[in-house]
C-alpha cells in the first residue's frame, strides 16, 4: 500500500507521486505520515519536506501551509517549496539577514508583520536544510 502525495503552491503543482512516506513540520512538531494514517487536516510551519519511496527520498524546504490526509492521500499546500538540490544558502542568508532586519522594525501590529515573519521562517528553513 502506498500513499499518494502532491505538492502544490500558489503557483504551481510541483508533484504528485507515489511515497511509502511523506514527513513535514507542523505547528506542533514534525509529523509523519504512513499508508493508513487516520484523516487529518493540520497546518504546516516553514521546514523541511521529506518524501521516502521504493526510488529514494526526495527533499524539500516548503513554507507555511496546510497539509490534508484522507485515505492515503496527503495534498500538501504551501506558500513556497524549493527541492534541496535547489537552494542557494547565500542568497538564502541574504534573505534571512534582511527578514531579522525588517523584523526589529515591525510591531506585531504591523500589516506586513505575518508576511516579513513568513520570509523570515522560509528562509531560515532553507539554511538548516542545506546545511544539514
Amino acid at each position: 500500500m502506498a500513499l499518494k502525495v502532491e505538492l502544490v503552491t500558489p503557483s504551481r503543482r510541483l508533484f504528485a507521486v507515489e511515497a511509502d512516506s511523506v514527513t513535514f513540520t507542523g505547528t506542533e512538531g514534525e509529523m509523519t505520515v504512513l499508508p493508513g494514517h487516520i484523516a487529518l487536516i493540520t497546518a504546516m510551519d516553514p521546514g523541511p519536506l521529506s518524501i521516502k519511496s521504493a526510488s529514494g527520498t526526495e527533499t524539500y524546504a516548503v513554507g507555511v501551509g496546510t497539509a490534508q490526509v484522507d485515505n492515503d492521500h496527503v495534498v500538501l499546500l504551501a506558500e513556497s517549496a524549493e527541492p534541496l538540490a535547489e537552494i542557494d544558502i547565500s542568497r538564502a542568508e541574504k534573505a534571512l539577514a534582511e527578514a531579522q532586519r525588517a523584523m526589529r522594525d515591525k510591531s506585531f501590529y504591523d500589516e506586513t508583520f505575518a508576511e516579513t515573519q513568513a520570509a523570515l521562517g522560509r528562509a531560515t528553513a532553507r539554511i538548516q536544510l542545506a546545511k544539514r
